[in-house]
């Protein structure tokens, strides 16, 4: 195995690994490490007893003309399988149904039909979409904001717009703040409406989130929604297929433990005057385990990588204050047999988010998002099952442990959940599940090795202020940051977003 490498991606996240084929397509030759035995990070898959669950992310959006995902698939040149809904989610709230109709009308219609509010209503939504659609737009265009330099500003003043500063605008004020203007705050179903939406999207809630921010994760089930056969794995799989096309590589098994920036004479020659500074990667691999390259992407999270580099110390100072408020997940991937008498279940809505009566114990959240294995993937639903994913946050996972009552409290999740299902769907019923599993934020921790099994990013709530952002850079040139705890973050859209930006501000910086 080759050790000396002109790119190093650390984790194999759809972040890296879109920085990676960004990088191999200019003729880079890129090694990814990855800790697990599969690739994608938190958009991944994986087997258990037989069958496949999601590890995470079970939602897909990005693909219309200007999205991140569109963008991604012509420039580099991959198309991913992948199957549209004709339903993006629906949310079960006090018993109703509330349908995420992705057609901006319909919904606003259905949001009035749901919540009332009038003309009010209507300008609260469409103002959404307003800022929503120029903040994809602006994004894209503002490759290297959050600004370090006044060579940023220079450079993004020639792409600036007008329009562009009602977005910032409306960064300094909350949702909470639109709602209390536009007389829209007293109602109680609406504002648990909008906290539940923005924690799947924000990891906050209305009185927090940022409307700049908020209003891209509010209005992202009217994007036109994915579901990729076989799990989302295929992303990341159909990702490296390509990235192997251009003599790139992967290797699994490989966390993480040290990573330092040494200064190395040129071209390997010991009495040489002249110097380079290259990065050294030193995992926890019995054979190969010490891996250098002049350039490095960090896919890992902001905490992990601030643990493992001595060299970063403003980083360090920045995510040292960004560690509260941050959630873990509770997860569960159940196995039920459906049979052919529930035919409608092929027109079931495959993603719902179900709001409890009361807050699950232990941490746990005020509502559950379940998604539904498609009927036409054959590898997730077979002989009349299905495959369902949960997930709710879990608040300060870093008290999760694995102690006498671990499996006491697992178990009365579990239950609480099931029990959730068997009220929503007639379809589901307890004694036909024929496979379960659950995990905790130990679980994410040990999968993943995030750092206290985080998951979801840094909250909006830390940006009210955008420019304050951690930036796709680090203080260090030739390390670049992706994954949901820097810019733009959250969600895969987003992220692939930030791999393709931070090798357009590599290249940009070379050229002064």
């Amino acid at each position: 195995m080759e050790t000396e490498w002109d790119v190093i991606v650390l984790g194999s996240g759809l972040g890296g690994l879109s920085a990676a084929l960004a990088f191999a397509t200019k003729g880079k030759r890129v090694l990814v490490l990855e800790k697990s035995i599969s690739p994608g990070g938190c958009a991944s898959s994986f087997w258990k007893n037989g069958y496949l669950f999601e590890s995470g992310a079970t939602t897909l959006v990005g693909f219309e003309r200007g999205l991140p995902l569109d963008r991604f698939s012509k420039e580099l040149g991959v198309k991913f399988p992948i199957i549209p809904l004709e339903r993006s989610m629906v949310v079960h709230l006090n018993g109703s149904r509330i349908e995420r109709f992705q057609d901006r009308t319909l919904w606003i219609s259905e949001s009035l039909r749901v919540f009332g509010g009038g003309l009010r209503m209507k300008f609260f939504w469409k103002l959404c979409f307003f800022v929503s659609d120029r903040l994809w737009n602006l994004s894209a265009r503002y490759k290297w904001f959050p600004f370090r330099t006044f060579g940023d500003i220079r450079k993004t003043i020639f792409v600036f717009r007008p329009l562009d500063l009602i977005v910032f605008l409306f960064s300094f004020v909350s949702i909470r703040f639109v709602q209390k203007i536009l007389f829209l705050h007293q109602n109680k179903d609406w504002n648990s409406f909008l906290d539940e939406q923005l924690l799947i999207t924000n990891q906050t809630t209305a009185v927090d989130a940022p409307f700049g921010m908020a209003a891209a994760g509010l209005t992202y089930p009217n994007l036109q929604n994915y579901i990729v056969p076989g799990g989302m794995v295929e992303l990341a799989n159909t990702i490296l297929r390509s990235l192997s096309e251009k003599k790139g590589e992967i290797l699994y098994k490989q966390e993480v433990v040290k990573v330092r920036k040494l200064t190395v004479p040129k071209n390997g020659s010991p009495g040489s005057i002249e110097t380079n500074t290259v990065w050294e990667v030193v995992t926890k691999n019995r054979e190969n385990n010490v891996f250098r390259a002049p350039i490095l992407v960090s896919n890992l999270p902001v905490w992990n990588l601030t643990e493992l580099a001595v060299d970063l110390p403003r980083l360090k100072q920045k995510v040292g204050a960004m560690e509260k408020g941050i959630w873990g997940a509770f997860t569960m991937g159940i196995v039920v047999l459906v049979g052919t008498e529930y035919e409608l279940l092929a027109s079931e809505c495959l993603h719902h988010q179900i709001h409890l009566p009361e807050d699950l114990p232990y941490g746990g959240g005020k509502s559950v998002f379940v998604s539904i294995s498609h009927p036409k993937d054959t590898v997730r639903t077979k002989d009349g099952s299905y495959t369902l994913s949960l997930s709710t946050h879990i608040k300060d996972p870093e008290v999760w442990k694995r102690d006498k009552d671990y499996p006491a409290k697992k178990k009365e999740i579990e239950s609480i959940l099931i029990s959730v299902l068997e009220k929503e769907f007639d379809w589901f019923q307890r004694e036909k599940i024929l496979f379960s599993h659950s995990a905790t934020p130990v679980t994410w921790q040990t999968w993943t090795g995030r750092k206290f099994g985080r998951v979801g990013g840094i909250p909006s709530s830390y940006f009210f202020n955008p420019f304050r952002m951690v930036s796709n850079r680090s203080e260090d040139p030739s390390l670049l940051l992706t994954g949901d705890t820097v810019y733009p973050g959250q969600g895969i859209p987003a992220v692939v977003l930030g791999g393709l930006n931070a090798v357009e501000q590599f290249y940009g910086r070379k050229r002064g």
